[in-house]
């Protein structure tokens, strides 16, 4: 059995210095490690504007942290942000099965299409243009519109199996 998933978004003072930015991470990390979380991703979003002043300030560090853990973690998690004087806002919640889901797929669909630029830019370029209508217009490059159709239908595709990821457990209940 796998430990549930969670996603926490912190907003930090943005006047803290990098060092001091780092630590607090360091320590949000470590925390969530000592207590039997495993860290899954962490992603810095940067340094935002506030849509109303929190403590006099109107600017604020985003970090977005995705980890799994025990049920308790996300409650001692919280008094650990309470606690630390750095950190304006947090927000926890657990992530469902359907976003697990799709960002499963989002990863792998961003993997092959890093994989196929790749091989694009290691296949040599075939001529494709004589020399006459070189010299008075430009050859169009031919990969792109395919490249933006293919990637519209993976788009139509990730959105149908999303929808059906979360159609399942509603159908699942329904039999129960």
């Amino acid at each position: 059995m796998s430990l549930p998933q969670y996603e926490t978004t912190i907003v930090l003072d943005s006047f803290l210095k990098e060092d001091d930015r780092k630590n607090v991470l360091t320590k949000i990390e470590n925390f969530i490690k000592n207590h039997g979380g495993e860290i899954e991703e962490i992603d810095e979003w940067g340094k935002k504007r506030l849509a109303y002043e929190i403590n006099r300030k109107q600017y604020g560090v985003y970090v977005n942290v995705l980890f799994s853990g025990p049920s308790n973690l996300p409650k001692l998690l919280e008094r650990e942000f309470r606690l630390e004087e750095s950190i304006l806002r947090y927000l926890i919640l657990k992530v469902d099965k359907a976003l697990r889901e799709l960002r499963r797929m989002k990863k792998e669909e961003q993997a092959a299409q890093k994989a196929e630029r790749t091989a694009r830019v290691a296949a040599p370029a075939a001529p494709t243009a004589s020399a006459e209508s070189s010299e008075t217009e430009p050859a169009a490059d031919k990969s792109e519109p395919a490249t933006t159709a293919e990637t519209a239908a993976g788009a139509s595709e990730t959105e149908t199996a999303v929808a059906e990821a979360a159609a399942e457990p509603a159908a699942e209940e329904r039999k129960e």
